[in-house]
């Protein structure tokens, strides 16, 4: 009998074994290295992008809306403001070196801020309006918000965009890459009057404190972490590592009230108003540099000119926005304040640089020859000493009205001045102001 005899051979396959580089999120200093907490690097607990847990967004506290749909016109700009993402993203505020994700060094390369507006709600950042281009419908009909991601400079969009960090974001030792707060992007924030009806509903309450969700969001997508699920140009409705991985938010709510009613709009200004030169002994004696300027405003007639004082009205007041922080903080330092936030002086936008002159600042004054206070924020409600003034009190009508609508000017006077008790040196003064008029 013949027998067969199966041989089975086996083939055994040396496989490599993988590696899988992860990230973890950081929520105390066990997670950094003595290296890094050397270097001056903290951690502690964060709670994510968590819809109303917010900081201030960097907008104005009231936005006008006129109750007459033909006044703003669609694609009028009713406010703009920067929000940090230190301080907007969170209702507790990120300093700038705390770390808030580890990831390994292999890493590099596959990490990615990611930003989108809140495409989960039609009426948050799904809708886009017809008439703006990359603004969303908000949850107040007639207004639309756009949002630009400060690092790229492009607008966010319905669909995740990512921005791949780089070694300028971060910060690593021989074993890791630390990413702190301030490898994630600020936010321009623009408001915008629609007329777009893609999104048909909204609220048109006569006062409206912004109580909707955010309009947007930051996260963060590396290897190991749940946001390694997000893709680039979904919506935002599958919600991965939500919230605790999406470090950022942006959002009006409790930041904004909206009110409608009667309004003002700034018609004309200048775009520039120069002062002589003067020298540094004329300055000592008291002697100063003037121009003159004019300011105009176009009122429906039905506005009223007041400065409210206490809630959220359709008062209007006007006044003049001192929109640099550093002129800000030096005018602050040198005590050129008063007891509502009002400053009493404008001062170079680079106060205290080598080229600018120093010891020095611009007074405003009214065609009665009264120094007004000026604005250090867009805060309402802090009447004259806080730098808000009645319309009426600024301007004189010019008796033309046409519509509803009737134009008001006023005269006004920059004064380059010695500050006292400073001393004053050379060199330029560029100083920027902004004119505003808001509901109160």
């Amino acid at each position: 009998m013949l027998k067969l005899i199966h041989y089975i051979t086996c083939l055994v396959l040396a496989l490599p074994i993988v590696s899988h580089a992860n990230c973890i999120r950081v929520t105390s200093t066990s997670s950094l290295s003595s290296e890094i907490i050397a270097a001056g690097y903290t951690a502690t607990s964060w709670a994510g992008g968590t819809n109303f847990y917010n900081g201030p967004s960097g907008l104005p506290a009231v936005i006008s809306l006129s109750s007459n749909t033909d006044f703003l016109p669609a694609g009028t700009l009713l406010a703009s403001g920067t929000a940090s993402f230190l301080t907007a993203s969170s209702n507790i505020p990120y300093t700038s070196n705390q770390i808030l994700f580890r990831c390994d060094l292999k890493d590099a390369g596959s990490l990615d801020e990611l930003y989108v507006t809140q495409s989960y709600y039609l009426y948050a950042g799904r809708t886009l309006t017809t008439d703006i281009p990359s603004a969303y419908h908000t949850e107040v009909k007639g207004v639309a918000i756009r949002l630009t991601n400060l690092k790229t400079g492009k607008y966010f969009e319905n669909g995740w965009q990512p921005r791949t960090l780089t070694s300028d974001d971060w910060v690593e030792d021989a074993s890791y890459i630390y990413i702190p707060a301030s490898a994630f992007s600020d936010t321009f924030i623009e408001v915008f009057k629609t007329d777009s009806t893609a999104y048909p509903d909204g609220n048109t309450a006569p006062t409206f404190f912004y109580i909707g969700v955010a309009s947007g969001f930051i996260a963060f997508r590396g290897p190991g972490l749940d946001t390694a699920a997000l893709i680039d140009g979904a919506l935002e409705i599958a919600i991965p590592g939500y919230p605790h991985n999406w470090p950022g938010q942006i959002s009006m709510y409790t930041n904004v009230t909206f009110v409608r009613g009667a309004m003002c709009l700034v018609k004309d200004y200048p775009s520039v108003v120069l002062l002589p030169k003067i020298n540094i002994s004329s300055l000592n004696n008291g002697e100063v540099s003037q121009n003159t300027f004019s300011i105009s405003l176009k009122c429906e007639d039905a506005a009223v000119s007041s400065v409210g004082t206490t809630a959220a009205s359709t008062a209007v007041a006007m006044g003049f926005l001192v929109n640099q922080p550093t002129a800000v903080t030096a005018a602050t330092n040198l005590g050129l304040t008063t007891s509502s936030g009002g400053l009493t002086h404008l001062l170079d936008t680079n106060y205290g640089s080598s080229d600018s002159a120093s010891g020095v600042g611009i007074k405003i004054y009214n065609e009665s020859g009264t120094a007004l206070n000026l604005l250090s924020s867009k805060t309402t409600r802090t009447g004259n000493l806080g730098g808000w003034y009645a319309y009426k009190d600024l301007t004189t009508s010019q008796g033309d009205s046409t519509d509803g609508v009737t134009t008001y000017t006023g005269n006004f006077t920059a004064s380059l001045e010695a500050i006292s008790g400073e001393t004053v040196t050379a060199g330029s003064v560029n100083a920027q102001l902004q004119v505003v008029v808001s509901f109160q």
